[in-house]
């Protein structure tokens, strides 16, 4: 299962962005909310794939900030940031924080 940590990371921060949508957002999740999922899910798929090896320290990380980094530019973009968005956007940089964070499972000195 560790070897599996960083993904579960950012499919938490996945899931809880799809559950703030709803809950502090409009009565329906906007369009742009289920962007910024759908990009916070893009990148749990990249997280999932990328490898688990020495000279690729950082490319989990790396993929997870540029789907944090994205939500940002959604948000602002499309149709401006509100509470769901501001509340999404957090959760997308603690998710990447947390791949950041969590030792790959097979290599412990690697980011």
């Amino acid at each position: 299962m560790n070897k599996y940590a960083k993904f579960v990371a950012i499919v938490v921060a996945t899931v809880l962005s799809a559950i703030s949508a709803a809950l502090f957002g409009d009565s329906v999740i906007s369009p742009q909310e289920w962007v910024n999922v759908a990009i916070l899910g893009v990148g749990a798929a990249g997280v999932f794939a990328a490898p688990n090896v020495p000279g690729a320290a950082y490319t989990k990380s790396i993929l997870a900030v540029l789907a944090a980094v994205l939500t940002v530019l959604a948000s602002v973009i499309v149709g401006g940031v509100g509470t769901a968005e501001l509340i999404q956007i957090a959760l997308a940089g603690l998710g990447a924080v947390g791949v950041y964070a969590v030792p790959n499972g097979h290599n412990q000195l690697v980011a």
